[in-house]
């Protein structure tokens, strides 16, 4: 494999890989929200500002946005 450009590594990696690595939390906590506000309105049958299916879209979408966040710090603390 051929080594990276310096000038699309700046774009690839993070400069600091522990920010990543909070986003992946943050996101992970967000979306352990969405997931319990989707279960509990499902629960009640009650519509809490948006359908329970949407709910556990947000959920599912923020968890793989933080598994991207976890991947990108990973690779960016591995590339230092």
């Amino acid at each position: 494999m051929s080594e990276i450009p310096e000038d699309v590594k700046k774009r690839l990696f993070e400069a600091n890989p522990i920010r990543c690595c909070r986003m992946n939390d943050f996101m992970t906590y967000i979306g352990t929200v969405f997931l319990l506000i989707g279960v509990i309105s499902d629960a009640i049958e009650l519509k809490l500002l948006l359908e329970p299916t949407n709910w556990f879209i947000m959920a599912v979408t923020f968890f793989i946005l933080g598994i991207f966040a976890w991947f990108r710090g990973y690779f960016s603390a591995k590339e230092k």
